[in-house]
């Protein structure tokens, strides 16, 4: 895999009554080559109250290369032994380059959700909380999962639950993978954090700024670290690919709240 740092930031939330410590892991784009090891290492060490996994921790879900899922579901079965992993849908595990049915979505740009079956077996019996336009309340935080909308007519996610997510009298996590969301869709809704991947840091970073990330082009504004006090967006785990990364290791973040 690749060295991978791990970053730390503190956030204070009004809504939230007890210190907790929140793992943030995305975009680890699971391939046969993946080694999690260092990864679980880290997270029995830290021990965090909760694990967030907003997507892309698959690269491949068309029932055909399960060794594209092992280090995926190897990560998400040893993290649900740490503590409660919550896991939301990428581009890459609906509808992106590389994923199921592509080329059916090349052929008609939108159609209905379809997975392996046997390797979406695999993820629920991983342990994991699958939000897939969905929420659940655990010990009074409400954790919602807004699943990418890459294959949707105009690439626009399903916000019809959003509302009720939004209307809950409880704090409010969202895991959100495309960061270029937030502007658009979540920078007024009643949302207390919202957690993101997808950029890849820019994939090169000069002067601590990233060069180009999907949805947002170049010189994108949100590729790492924390704005608004709100939004959180990880650089990702994924270790090289066709273009490299540049002053910009993969990271594991903790979220310090409170």
């Amino acid at each position: 895999m690749g060295a991978f740092v791990t970053t730390e930031y503190s956030i204070k939330l009004e809504t939230v009554k007890k210190e907790l410590t929140l793992a943030l892991l995305s975009d680890l784009h699971s391939a046969p080559s993946t080694d999690v090891s260092g990864m679980i290492d880290i997270l029995r060490e830290k021990r965090p109250d909760y694990i967030l996994m907003p997507g892309d921790m698959f690269e491949r879900l068309d029932g055909k290369r399960t060794e594209w899922t092992r280090a995926g579901i190897e990560l998400m079965k040893n993290a649900a032994e740490i503590a409660p992993v919550m896991y939301s849908f990428g581009n890459h595990e609906n509808g992106g380059l590389g994923s199921w049915n592509f080329l059916k979505w090349r052929k008609k740009y939108f159609f209905p959700k379809y997975f392996a079956p046997e390797e979406l077996d695999l993820i629920f019996d991983s342990g994991a909380t699958v939000l897939d336009d969905a929420y659940v309340i655990e010990d009074g935080i409400a954790f919602g999962g807004l699943t990418s909308g890459f294959i949707n007519q105009g690439r626009k996610p399903n916000l019809d639950w959003l509302d009720g997510f939004c209307a809950l009298d409880c704090p409010k996590i969202l895991l959100c993978h495309h960061p270029e969301y937030y502007k658009k869709y979540l920078k007024n809704k009643n949302i207390d954090l919202i957690v993101s991947g997808h950029a890849h840091g820019g994939q090169w970073r000069f002067f601590d700024r990233g060069l180009f990330a999907p949805g947002q082009g170049v010189f994108p504004k949100y590729t790492s670290g924390v704005y608004d006090g709100r939004l959180v967006v990880s650089r990702g785990l994924k270790q090289g690919g066709k273009i490299p990364r540049i002053f910009n290791k993969p990271e594991i973040v903790f979220l310090k709240i409170n």
